[in-house]
Formats: structure tokens, C-alpha cells, sequence
């Protein structure tokens, strides 16, 4: 996903294996959305070729995605404040209109235990409503929780300008974070254990080291103790993904950070990246919405999965091509302007 939310910034020689493991991220999660999962929740129509439960662990590489390309941003970027405001255009244009599409499909065509109410949506539209206790207008939206609170550490790495110093920050970190994990579950507090685990730092600490070895800005002993502690997390608290997804985003991190994985760079899948942030934004429950109206007019679960991936795909172009490309353009033509006045403003005074 640009990020699972968070799209590149890179600067030529633009790094568009990216772009492929994003979009192939995306696919494999939606395919677990449309077969595994649709299954325990609404039950298909008839038996499916197969179900893609490993889909599910797409997410953990999308973190490790936005672990890369995030530290990449901030170390391009003059100032700090800049990283706020180029997120919040990347980002809310696109998951405002997906918020207002998914809400008026569910609420137009109905989808059981998936309905809420506009009250529900509009505060939904500040993407800290899972703070808020309320509901996900679509559950696809608990990772951008999770995303704005690795955006907010960075933004503060940045800001305290300890960029420089982030792998063995990223080091104490995800030690503490274990240790917070294992105290809380010893005390017999889950609910401290699950909170000590929501950032998953150490998915987003396997991309931040990536981005780091692909410049060569990081030691052989560095790299491994921060594997060593995000390893040891996995092993003695665990995650909602098992140990080998663990080891495959590790694998897939180190191949990125070689230039290993550029023969990923098929065009189709360079596409499904581009629009990777709008399709995860409106594919589930609009999907789901879809499937259930398919399959009650008769049509093989393989066939209705295969509408709901189209519907998909051509919202999630036309929000990419008519909502967030414009909102990116219009912001950079605000920043450039508020640039050359800042410039200016001195030499006239």
C-alpha cells in the first residue's frame, strides 16, 4: 500500500520495486478478504478452489514498506513540519472519499454487522476515530492507526534531529516494547499487553533498516542486533502473524535493501501499487457488498470475487487519477509557492 497508506517520495533513481511489493501486498490481502475471510463471516455459495489465508499477513509487509519509505521521506525533507503536511495530503483525500463510498454502498445495499450510522462515518473521517473507541466504517482501517502512530515517532525522530542515531533507537525500542509486552502478560494485564504491541515496531524497524543498508549507512553488528531484538520479540511474545512471516518480510527487507528484487518490476504490478492506497481503502466491504449480491443471483463465488477485484481496481483508479494525484499536485504547488515567498519576503524587506 503507498504505505499500506504511505506512497513514495523517492527521488530519481526512483526505487519501483517498491511500488511492486506494495501492490503485491494488496492483492494477496484483498484475496484473503475475498475467500478465507468472507467465508467465516457470510459463508460462499459453494465450495471455493481454494482460500488464501496467508493473505492476511500482507499487512505485516506493508509496515515494513512504510518502515523504508517513511525514513526515506523524512531524510529528504528540510523540515520536519514538512513530513506532517505532505502525509496528510498524500493521505486523507483518498480515505475521505473511500470513507463516503463504503458508507453509502453498505448503507444503500445493506452488508449484516457492517452498517453504522453517519455520525459514525463523519467522525470515521478524522482517521483517529479507532482512539475514539468508534467503529471502523470498513476494519481495513485499523492499520492506519497503527501507521499514524509510527508517522508520529518518526515525525518526532525528526524533529529531535536523531535521524542519524534511528537504528539504535529502533534497537531500545522494540526492547522495550518487549519487555512492556511480557511484564503486562506476567501481571495477568492483556489489555497493557495488547496495547504495548499495537505499534508494531518490529515490522516497521525491518523496513527502517533496509533503507538504511541500501545506503550503506549501517554496520554488520547494528543490522544484526536490531534482527536480534525484533527476532526476539517474535519468539517470546509473538504477533498476530506467526514466526515464518517473520522471516519471509525479513528475507523480502534485505532483497530490497541488495536491489535484489527489481526483476518484480512487472508493469501491471507497478500499476497495482500506484493505486494500492485507494483499492485497500474501498476493496473490502464494498467487495463484500458485491460477492453477497452475486452469488444470491446465482453466480460462482471464483466469478463474484473476480467483479468484486474489478470493482476494486476501477474505484481505486479513479480516486488515484481524480482525487489523490490532484490533491498532491495542488499541494506541491502550495509548498513551491510558500517556498518563493519565503524567499523572497527577506530580499524585499
Amino acid at each position: 500500500m503507498r504505505s499500506l497508506a504511505a506512497a513514495s517520495d523517492a527521488s530519481p533513481p526512483r526505487l519501483v520495486e517498491l511500488d511492486a511489493l506494495r501492490g503485491l501486498a494488496a492483492l494477496v490481502v484483498a484475496l484473503y478478504h475475498f475467500t478465507a475471510e468472507y467465508s467465516d463471516l457470510y459463508g460462499h455459495s459453494a465450495p471455493l478452489w481454494g482460500e488464501a489465508h496467508f493473505g492476511k499477513y500482507g499487512v505485516q509487509l506493508f509496515f515494513a514498506i512504510s518502515g523504508f519509505v517513511i525514513l526515506m521521506s523524512l531524510e529528504r525533507m528540510g523540515r520536519a513540519r514538512d513530513f506532517v503536511t505532505s502525509r496528510a495530503a498524500r493521505l486523507y483525500p483518498a480515505y475521505w472519499t473511500a470513507v463516503a463510498l463504503t458508507f453509502t454502498v453498505v448503507s444503500l445495499f445493506g452488508l449484516p454487522d457492517r452498517e453504522f450510522s453517519f455520525q459514525t462515518a463523519l467522525i470515521n473521517l478524522t482517521m483517529l476515530h479507532e482512539l475514539l473507541r468508534v467503529p471502523h466504517v470498513d476494519t481495513v482501517y485499523w492499520t492506519l492507526t497503527i501507521e499514524l502512530s509510527f508517522y508520529l515517532l518518526m515525525f518526532v525522530l525528526a524533529y529531535a534531529r536523531a535521524l542519524p542515531r534511528v537504528i539504535s533507537i529502533f534497537i531500545v525500542l522494540v526492547v522495550l516494547q518487549t519487555l512492556a509486552e511480557l511484564a503486562a502478560q506476567a501481571m495477568g494485564m492483556p489489555f497493557v499487553a495488547r496495547f504495548a504491541g499495537r505499534p508494531h515496531l518490529q515490522f516497521f524497524a525491518l523496513g527502517v533498516l533496509a533503507f538504511k543498508q541500501s545506503r550503506g549507512e549501517v554496520s554488520a553488528a547494528s543490522a544484526l542486533a536490531l534482527v536480534g531484538v525484533c527476532f526476539a520479540h517474535e519468539v517470546l511474545v509473538g504477533s498476530i502473524a506467526p514466526l515464518p512471516v517473520f522471516g519471509v518480510v525479513l528475507g523480502l527487507c534485505y532483497a530490497l535493501s541488495r536491489g535484489a528484487l527489481r526483476w518484480l518490476t512487472w508493469r501491471p504490478l507497478l500499476f497495482m501499487g500506484f493505486i494500492s492506497y485507494p483499492f485497500y481503502l474501498v476493496h473490502q466491504n464494498i467487495g463484500y457488498v458485491v460477492i453477497r449480491r452475486l452469488e444470491a443471483a446465482g453466480w460462482r463465488p471464483e466469478a463474484a470475487i473476480a467483479v468484486a477485484f474489478a470493482v476494486g481496481f476501477l474505484l481505486a483508479t479513479l480516486i488515484t487519477y481524480r482525487v489523490e494525484q490532484p490533491a498532491l499536485r495542488g499541494y506541491r504547488q502550495w509548498r513551491r509557492r510558500a517556498r518563493t515567498q519565503a524567499v523572497v519576503m527577506p530580499h524585499v524587506a
